[in-house]
């Protein structure tokens, strides 16, 4: 799908949480104007639910390619863990629905644990307050979950990471290497999934057309894919060769111009690409690739007529390329031969 470029602080501008898998990013070099504070805690319940199948479908993607990200030095220890506060959340109203709803607090709190990562395997709860990553205090209030991040990526690189609790328990950590793009649920109605280099995003209203987690890891498999062939860094060059087309993703929700830069001599290829390597890595990671044909061909229903066509293989097209790279996938399967894509140019 669309590919994006993301300013800095993106996990606080969908949701105002930290995820201890983002990012480690430079410090804003001037303020942007200030804005009101808008609630974003409407819906807030059904949004986590969604979040932590994002976040679990993401995470088992993103460790069934660390091999490939490794030769691009993309890979990252990870702790499967995202982390809030309230005093990420700068409205009365949110700070309201999240203290009567959740129980928050000013302290570094878990708002997930993703399944069958590192804290969940740890017996890491939901609502546990963590006070010390490997006896150095978090403290709590503004900045509190930015210094967890900092702390546990920091610890990660070095073994696995000991988290003190509020309850007075002690939890350890073992990292899982993984592709280092976190994975994030952008709430928005548009039908819409996208890939910066550095993320992989899918919109709430993409994620309510799937029927399943398989459906779903073939839509962030797709995207993963577009992060671990490069092809961000490969469209940026041609843009400077030849000039691109601008569209916006889903600016009303992030707050700002989140722009794309897509050249139609490559995206179609880079398309064709992406859905042949996605699909690789979701056999890997042991989703049902028999799903793609039928959610593709739900989604060209919804997406016909549209600008996506003008930068994505055709309805027909895509479909025969699946049908072939499902029948590739599972003879190689059968044959137990090792799931490597052969990325020669997909024409």
């Amino acid at each position: 799908m669309r590919a994006l470029r993301s300013a800095l602080g993106i996990a606080i501008a969908l949701l105002l949480a930290a995820c201890a898998s983002a990012p480690e990013t430079q410090p804003v070099t001037t303020a942007p104007p200030p804005t009101p504070a808008v609630s974003v805690t409407e819906g807030l319940e059904r949004y986590m639910a969604q979040r932590a199948r994002v976040e679990a479908v993401g995470f088992r993607l993103r460790k069934a390619a660390a091999r490939d990200c490794a030769k691009q030095e993309t890979t990252k220890p990870d702790l499967g863990l995202i982390v809030w506060s309230l005093a990420n959340f700068p409205s009365a109203e949110d700070r309201a629905h999240l203290q009567s709803s959740f129980g928050l607090t000013d302290s570094v709190t878990v708002a997930l644990a993703v399944e069958n990562a590192p804290a969940a395997a740890a017996g890491l709860k939901v609502g546990a307050i963590i006070t010390h990553v490997n006896d150095v205090a978090v403290q709590e209030g503004k900045g509190a979950t930015e210094r967890f991040i900092a702390l546990s990526n920091a610890a990660a690189r070095l073994g696995p990471v000991r988290l003190h609790l509020a309850n007075g328990s002690d939890v350890t950590l073992r990292p899982i290497t993984v592709c280092e793009f976190p994975t994030l649920l952008v709430r928005s109605p548009e039908v819409n999934a996208a890939a910066d280099g550095r993320i992989l995003a899918i919109t709430s209203g993409l994620f309510e057309m799937t029927h399943s987690d398989d459906e779903l890891a073939l839509i962030l498999g797709h995207e993963l894919a577009h992060n671990v062939l490069g092809h961000m860094q490969k469209a940026a060059v041609a843009d400077r060769k030849s000039g691109g087309i601008l569209d916006a993703f889903v600016r009303a929700t992030i707050g700002t111009a989140v722009a794309s830069a897509t050249t139609p001599p490559f995206s179609i290829e880079f398309e064709k690409e992406a859905d042949y390597a996605g699909l690789y890595f979701m056999a890997r990671a042991g989703y049902d690739i028999t799903a793609a044909e039928a959610f593709w061909r739900r989604l060209n229903e919804t997406l016909r007529a549209t600008s996506v066509a003008r930068t994505h293989p055709s309805g027909p097209e895509r479909l025969k390329a699946i049908e072939m790279t499902t029948a590739e996938i599972k003879a190689k399967q059968k044959a137990k031969k090792p799931l490597e894509p052969d990325l020669k140019p997909r024409r």
